[in-house]
C-alpha cells in the first residue's frame, strides 16, 4: 500500500495555502459553497475523520482550488508545496503519445523515429552552446518505400 499524505494535511496545506482574492484564507463555507461539498464533509476532512474521501469530492477540491488530482498522490508536504508553486513531474503525456504512435509502425520506421530524437538531441545542445545546428538525419528507403513521409 502506498504511504500517501494524510488528505487532512493535504487538505490543510491547500486552506493554509491558496488565498483569496483578499488575501485572507477561504472559509470552510466558502469552499463548500463553491464546490458543492458539504461544509460537514470539508470539516471532518481537515479534522481526520474521513480518510478516504470519494472522488468526486477530490475533484472538485482539485478544481476550487487549481490543482491536479494528482495532488492527492503526495508523500510529503514538501511535494504539495512544490506542485502549489508550480513544480511539476515531467509531464509524460506528449512521451506517451510518441510511444503510443510509434508503437504502430514498422521496426525500420521506429529506428527512424529513434535517429530524428537523436538528431533533436544534438541540435538542442547545439542551440545551448550557440553553434550550428547539426546536419538533418539521413532516413534511407527500404524495401517498402519511403518511411519519411515523402
Amino acid at each position: 500500500m502506498e504511504d500517501y499524505l494524510p488528505v487532512s494535511e493535504q487538505l490543510n496545506i491547500l486552506f493554509d495555502t491558496v488565498r483569496h482574492p483578499v488575501g485572507r484564507s477561504y472559509t470552510l463555507q466558502e469552499v463548500s459553497e463553491a464546490t458543492g461539498v458539504s461544509l460537514g464533509t470539508i470539516s471532518q476532512m481537515r479534522g481526520g475523520h474521513i480518510k478516504n474521501p470519494q472522488l468526486n469530492t477530490l475533484r472538485a477540491l482539485c478544481r476550487f482550488f487549481h490543482v491536479p488530482l494528482r495532488y492527492f498522490e503526495t508523500r510529503t508536504a514538501e511535494e504539495c508545496y512544490g506542485i502549489l508553486a508550480g513544480e511539476t513531474k515531467t509531464d509524460t503525456a506528449p512521451l506517451n503519445e510518441i510511444a503510443f504512435r510509434a508503437s504502430g509502425l514498422s521496426p525500420r520506421s521506429q529506428r527512424d523515429i529513434l535517429t530524428v530524437i537523436k538528431w533533436l538531441q544534438a541540435a538542442e545542445q547545439q542551440r545551448d552552446d550557440e553553434g550550428d545546428l547539426p546536419p538533418l538525419p539521413n532516413l534511407q528507403d527500404d524495401e517498402d518505400g519511403p518511411q519519411h513521409g515523402n
